[in-house]
């Protein structure tokens, strides 16, 4: 279970707003995906052809008859006496809807433009294509018609056949034209407007009224038995949402719980479609319509509150754990779903397993309703473990703080229950009897029950002292599960046919609701504009008949579909804005912020605003979880308000002569507001109490009432008592000014009282006792002094109260009033990984040497160090350095080191183990389980050596960036667990061995490597030498030979051969947050100097093959040394290559230590050393010292004019000394 279930929710429980938002996101994104494909289903399509076809008629005997299509080509292509074919062409014009206010058109100018200034694709003008009536048609004119029915005009053009198409394409062409400050737009064709072109309100309503209507045409033509079944269907599903509803309030919520259940639902409905989609599972809108309540009920609602009975009965959700902290609702929710997980998914399992048979059935309906509830199903599951547990999370935390304000409530109703003798009463809610008050309810009667069954009375979960009934499985799962398979059984052997074929999409295809090919119909050419039109030309062709005496011609018209123009006034009309729909108005907005979100700038703008909301959310929640809502309780068990006053004095009001009498009995009674109204600035009101003269026994406590406080006279008795300004507010600390140690600390037993019983986390509790009161509860045991972090959550105020712990438990007790310093210093970067029982930070002069060129880049070289000239005198050598080019380094090896110690029975076994190790199966073998621990781990060689029946191994890997010693540990624990199973009788004797070695001088660490592995080199020219430095190459490089490697081989030095290199290499480690111990090994080196350039050069190297540095990790993390990192550019790791920080790091030690070697042996050959330490490492009260020394000039210097040569100045340095003085050289 916790490899299905805990990867899914344990982010979601621990961002529940961030998965809330996200989920919402990508449910929009799956509802518009829906949206998108039901407008442009068939399902919606409109049942009207999208077009007119063109109507013939013939003119016979006056009367215009209908023809068919034959017979007007047939006298088109084969024209003959008596027969006339021809043309008619509509142009219907009308005003723009925005433009009603403007006068009528003038039709006539408009033909007058079209019939002259328009010709046809081919050129010819429209009176070479029309239609002329009359047999002279050289004086006769073209037949044009012009009607007005309304608001629009009809314009009849006539053509000759085979001509209308060439002047009409040309019309549409043109698209728009201009005739006496109108403009005309031509359209292609009043079409009717498809669904998925709709407007928002449009589309919606003609969806709905679609809808219903093919619903009813279904209904009429569906059997009996199945409009019973679908209508048992969805009563069962109100019902489940009816039970949902009932069983939330039986959990304690009215509303939020079945919301949460029900949108979950819903969200996961919204996922199904698109995925089904995807998967090619037909979705047909009736089948699916029919198939809903039976999903519905498939789904049910049962695990979802499964899981939220096992939130609201977990023992810790509203109750604190033992140490008085509150459980996080993350883990509550996720220990909730440890104990249901298992249940809940095989409900799950089970009811996938059973839906997939029906998948496998063949039958039809049945088939793709199985397929979607189990997409549905699956979705669900994915759902309740992710967004809901989310919802959840926020309920328990809103429940909490819900809780926390009851408790305060009616901590201060019970507060006003006083007994006759004057002693409090304790509240409903006291710890003491409410589990006896609940044990103690009558049980009620079968009525009663039945009736709280019905509504949901809040609790009624609780049994036997406030106890969920623990059933052993809810029985309605299993008959869900039988529903289902039955279900399928009768659909699958026939016995109900609701979703097969028969009675959805093959009675849909008996009963079409409208025929797959309906043909368009064509122009009806009795309506009143036709009509006249034909009339007209009727007359048109009867006249010339009649005066030359001949038989009437046959005229057969074709006529088209009309063509609509739209003309749109040049000016817009001023009435036009007063008239504006409201509805349009709405749509133009919505259009315009439409385009200005679809901006690129803007829309990121809105999506980071979006994510930074749904951050600050987050926090927020965090902060109730947290407890900043439980500071409300602090009066809740510290019976009342406190207020700090140095003098102190009852502040009384007399309304009474019973509150006169109460006032001057034995215990002083306290009038304090039962609930304190908000005010915009809180101010502090000192209570003043008369001085209490002391008694033998102590006094009983103050009885505390609760009335309403009368602001005004409170503020009339004040300002009639001689009070001075009260103290600083709590906790008051050594820095708050007018600080004394005899502030008023009260009693053990009352500070116990607030650590144990006050509000929940334990850190609220504290915050309301002053520093000293806590030094109080530590001495006593109460609180441990290593745990002050924890308990008190400010980590500054932990450090000062154990400063005073340590300090007042010690011999000198100086510690408390010390120069130590504590504040200003980040301690969350401290705590569990860098420092333990913390009294103080120890701030560490830091300087700069340098720059130096490294590799072709200058750095400026951190050092941290109390020891004076020490940067001065690197930085003179990163001078001479500089003068010569600077500095060229090489990384030889990249390994940190680890070597356990294994025994074995015997050596023959040891012996065996080291052969394996060494072999290339076992070596690979190895490789992939040391590996395996780190991405960044990769293991370089190992190196074995046997000591009896005692083996060592030394494993080298590079760790990347990390200095690596916690990373080459646990990979090492991998290893010699693959180790031990093919030596089951080896004893792991140690993880290290020494045979490492750390933080000890060892050869192995000089001869082989560890951690990087760095040599430098630099040409110092014999000039610079000479006037920086003040010596000459010969004499240092003799001086080298004798003293780093003579004198160190004399002394038996392993790896020591240089001056001191330790002195800057431990420098920077300190300002870099290395560990300053591995400067051990770290220190390795040996310079090497030499004369090049036929000896007037210096070539000097150093080879310092261990430096064991990191910039991840251990102390890295503080923030200065983090900036002195930044500073150097190598702080954290590398982006592409890890392990070049660190490596990059090393290379600047090796270069600085370089620039200390060259410098130091320049002293010792010049004589230098004594006075320079004299001049910058001794206090002398009369010759202040600049902070930097100055590095001198390239001048010569006469060796032979003074024995020994200034580093400064002849001002600074002390003038020489007698032989035989005593100096302590450092």
């Amino acid at each position: 279970m916790r490899a299905i279930l805990r990867p899914l929710s344990t982010h979601t429980v621990f961002s529940p707003i961030e998965t809330i938002v996200s989920v919402f996101v990508l449910g929009t994104l799956a509802y518009f995906h829906i949206l998108s494909g039901i407008k442009h289903s068939s399902f919606f399509a409109s049942s009207q052809p999208p077009a007119l076809r063109p109507a013939y008629a013939r003119l016979t005997n006056g009367e215009w008859v209908a023809v068919t299509k034959h017979d007007w080509v047939e006298v088109w292509k084969h024209p003959g006496p008596g027969y006339e074919a021809l043309e008619l062409q509509q142009l219907v014009f009308s005003l723009d809807e925005k433009s009603q206010s403007v006068a009528p058109l003038d039709a006539t100018a408009v033909a007058q433009h079209l019939v002259s200034s328009v010709p046809a694709l081919s050129g010819k003008p429209y009176s070479s294509l029309c239609h002329v009536p009359g047999s002279n048609a050289s004086e006769a004119s073209c037949f044009i018609g012009v009607s007005e029915p309304g608001s629009t005009t009809t314009l009849t053009l006539s053509f000759k056949p085979g001509t209308r198409e060439d002047w009409l394409g040309a019309l549409r062409r043109e698209q728009t034209l201009l005739v006496d400050g109108v403009k005309y737009v031509v359209d292609a064709g009043k079409r009717q407007e498809s669904i998925g072109e709709m407007k928002s309100t449009k589309w919606v309503a003609y969806a709905l009224s679609a809808l219903v209507l093919r619903f009813w045409e279904l209904t009429k033509k569906a059997d009996s038995l199945d409009i019973l079944v679908v209508l048992t269907g969805y009563i069962l599903m109100h019902v489940t949402f009816a039970r949902l509803f009932l069983a939330s309030r039986a959990l304690g919520s009215n509303f939020w719980l079945s919301t949460g259940i029900f949108s979950s639902a819903i969200i996961s409905f919204l996922f199904t479609l698109p995925l089904c989609r995807s998967l090619d599972i037909p979705l047909d809108p009736i089948a699916l319509t029919e198939a809903l309540p039976f999903l519905v009920c498939t789904v049910g609602f049962d695990k979802p509150l499964r899981l939220a009975r096992a939130v609201m009965s977990h023992p810790h959700m509203l109750k604190p754990q033992e140490d008085g902290r509150m459980k996080p609702a993350g883990a509550v929710i996720l220990e909730a779903l440890d104990r249901v997980g298992n249940v809940i998914l095989r409900d799950y399992a089970l009811e996938i397993a059973v839906l997939f048979v029906g998948v496998n059935s063949r039958v039809g309906g049945l088939k793709e309703f199985c397929a979607v509830a189990a997409v549905a199903l699956a979705m669900d599951c994915f759902m309740t473990f992710t967004w809901y547990t989310a919802v959840l999370t926020i309920m328990v935390e809103v429940r909490r703080v819900k809780k926390v304000r009851e408790m305060s409530r009616s901590r201060s109703a019970s507060i006003t229950a006083v007994k006759a003798n004057g002693a409090p009463v304790r509240g409903a809610l006291s710890r003491s009897n409410s589990k006896q008050n609940i044990a103690a309810e009558v049980p009620k009667s079968m009525p009663q029950r039945a009736t709280n069954s019905v509504i949901g009375v809040k609790g009624s979960f609780f049994k036997d002292g406030g106890k969920m009934q623990e059933a052993e499985e809810n029985p309605m799962a299993r008959l869900k599960l039988l529903l289902i398979a039955s279900f399928l059984t009768l659909h699958i052997l026939n016995f109900c046919t609701t979703l097969t074929p028969a009675t959805t999409n093959a009675r849909h295809l008996r009963h079409p609701l409208r025929p797959e090919a309906v043909p368009a119909p064509r122009v009806d050419i009795t309506s009143p504009a036709i009509a006249s039109v034909l009339s007209t030309l009727a007359a048109t062709v009867s006249i010339p008949a009649a005066v030359e005496g001949t038989e009437p011609v046959e005229v057969i018209v074709k006529v088209a579909p009309p063509v609509y123009i739209h003309a749109i006034p040049t000016v817009a009309p001023t009435v036009h804005a007063a008239n504006t729909n409201t509805g349009e108005a709405i749509e133009k907005f919505m259009s315009s912020w439409s385009s200005l979100v679809g901006d690129p700038v803007i829309s990121k703008w809105i999506v980071a605003l979006l994510a930074i909301s749904v951050v600050l959310n987050g926090y927020l929640l965090k902060g109730i979880a947290a407890g900043s809502g439980l500071a409300a309780m602090r009066a809740v068990r510290s019976q009342g308000v406190r207020f700090r006053s140095r003098a102190r004095s009852v502040v009384q009001i007399a309304e009474d002569p019973e509150e006169e009498k109460e006032e001057h009995g034995p215990a002083p009674i306290v009038f304090m507001a039962s609930a304190a109204p908000a005010v915009a600035h809180p101010v502090a009101v000192p209570v003043v109490e008369p001085p209490v003269e002391p008694t033998s026994a102590p006094a009983p406590p103050p009885a505390v009432l609760s009335r309403p406080l009368n602001l005004e006279s409170i503020d009339q008795a004040l300002t009639r008592l001689p009070i001075r300004s009260p103290a600083p507010v709590e906790p008051i600390t050594p820095e708050t000014p007018g600080y004394e140690r005899e502030v008023e600390v009260r009693s053990l037993a009352e500070c116990v009282d607030i650590f144990e019983n006050g509000p929940r986390p334990v850190s609220v509790a504290l915050k309301t006792l002053n520093d000293e009161e806590v030094i109080l509860l530590s001495q006593t045991g109460k609180i441990a002094p290593y745990a002050l972090e924890k308990m008190l959550g400010d980590l500054e105020r932990a450090v000062r109260i154990r400063r005073a712990l340590i300090s007042r438990a010690s011999r000198t007790k100086t510690l408390e009033t010390s120069l130590i310093p504590v504040k200003d210093y980040d301690y969350s970067r401290v705590m569990g990984a860098c420092c333990e029982n913390v009294i103080g930070y120890m701030p560490l002069p830091l300087g700069v040497a340098g720059p130096l060129k490294i590799d072709g880049l200058m750095y400026p070289i951190p050092m941290a160090t109390a020891e004076g000239t020490l940067v001065a005198s690197t930085s003179r050598g990163c001078k001479a350095l500089n003068a010569g080019g600077g500095v060229t380094t090489v990384l030889t090896a990249d390994g940190m080191t680890r070597g356990p110690a294994i025994d074995f029975p015997s050596i023959v076994r040891a012996a065996e183990a080291k052969a394996f190790i060494e072999s290339e199966e076992g070596y690979a073998a190895i490789k992939e389980a040391f590996e395996s621990t780190s991405r960044f781990a990769r293991l370089q060689k190992i190196k074995c050596a046997l000591a009896g029946r005692t083996l060592f191994v030394r494993f080298a890997t590079r760790t990347g960036d990390a200095m690596g010693m916690n990373m080459i540990s646990k990979a090492t624990e991998a290893a010699l667990d693959l180790l031990t199973k093919e030596f089951p009788e080896m004893v792991v004797l140690a993880l290290s061995g020494n045979y490492c070695t750390d933080k000890k001088p060892a050869a192995i660490n000089w001869i082989e490597g560890r951690g990087k592995s760095i040599v430098a080199e630099a040409v110092v020219p014999g000039k610079v030498v000479k006037s920086v430095l003040k010596t000459t190459v010969e004499a240092l490089a003799n001086l080298n030979v004798k003293k780093n490697l003579i004198g160190s081989a004399m002394a038996g030095s392993v790896g020591g051969f240089n001056a001191h290199a330790a002195n800057i290499l431990t420098a920077i480690f300190l300002a870099t947050g290395q560990d300053p111990a591995q400067n051990v090994e770290s220190s390795n080196c040996m310079t090497l100097m030499e004369p090049t350039n036929n000896g007037e050069d210096l070539l000097m190297t150093v080879t310092m093959p261990c430096i064991e540095v990191g910039t991840v990790g251990g102390g890295t993390i503080l923030s200065p040394q983090q900036a002195v990192l930044q500073m150097l550019g190598v702080a954290g790791a590398h982006p592409t290559n890890p392990g070049q920080n660190a490596q990059q790091l090393a290379r600047i030690i090796a270069s600085a230590v370089m620039a200390g070697e060259l410098s130091l042996m320049s002293a010792l050959a010049a004589g230098h050393l004594v006075r320079a330490h004299l001049a910058h490492n001794r206090s002398q009260l009369n010759t202040p010292m600049p902070s930097r020394p100055q590095t001198p000039g390239l001048e010569g210097v006469d060796r032979q004019q003074f024995p020994i040569t200034p580093s400064s100045s002849d001002e600074r340095v002390p003038p020489p000394q007698p032989a035989g003085y005593a100096v302590e050289a450092k």
